[in-house]
């Protein structure tokens, strides 16, 4: 099976939202800096190598379900505590699932050997993190402090992850480093 990639873009102090984001403004406020996938070469690259999707009930609300024609083109699995009906939109199918560790377990399976995305929120990619469901991070860094808003690797615990860079990019507006999650 591929592995469960975490590709998400932030703030240098780790915000993925700026404060209080809404439906009318999923990156909270002052979040409009944080471009979401990083460039657009480097989106086409996450979206190849991609069998299936993870993504946070709170993103996919703050999204609309991403309308009638998603993006994807691939399953994506909800974590919700709200339970829901298939969706099925444009050659986007979305499930909704109990908790995260099914929806990567899932995902994972409809993936293949092509890897997981898990988009997040942070909620969703720091439970995956805590649970050791993760192999791969993919962090699109601006160069921008926000100070507040939902933040990645807030909420660890006690645990010690190690990780190891395996790729490093530049542009003129992000650093995009790609890591590794060393399971012990």
């Amino acid at each position: 099976m591929g592995a469960v990639q975490i590709v998400l873009s932030m703030s240098l102090d780790g915000y993925i939202t700026g404060k209080d984001p809404t439906v009318e403004n999923p990156l909270g406020n002052a979040g409009d800096i944080i471009r979401p996938g990083g460039e657009r070469w480097m989106r086409d690259e996450v979206m190849e190598s991609t069998g299936a999707v993870v993504a946070g009930r709170t993103v996919y609300d703050h999204t609309h379900g991403w309308g009638e024609n998603p993006p994807f083109r691939r399953p994506v699995f909800v974590p919700t505590h709200r339970p829901q009906e298939v969706r099925v939109a444009g050659e986007t199918t979305f499930t909704f699932v109990p908790d995260v560790t099914t929806a990567v377990t899932m995902a994972k399976e409809a993936a293949g050997d092509k890897k997981v995305y898990l988009m997040g929120g942070a909620s969703t990619a720091n439970q995956a993190l805590r649970a050791g469901l993760v192999d791969e991070l993919l962090l699109h860094i601006e160069p921008v402090l926000l100070g507040a808003g939902a933040r990645l690797f807030d909420d660890l615990g006690d645990q010690r992850i190690r990780l190891e860079r395996t790729r490093l990019a530049e542009s003129e507006k992000s650093t995009h480093i790609w890591l590794r999650v060393l399971h012990d």
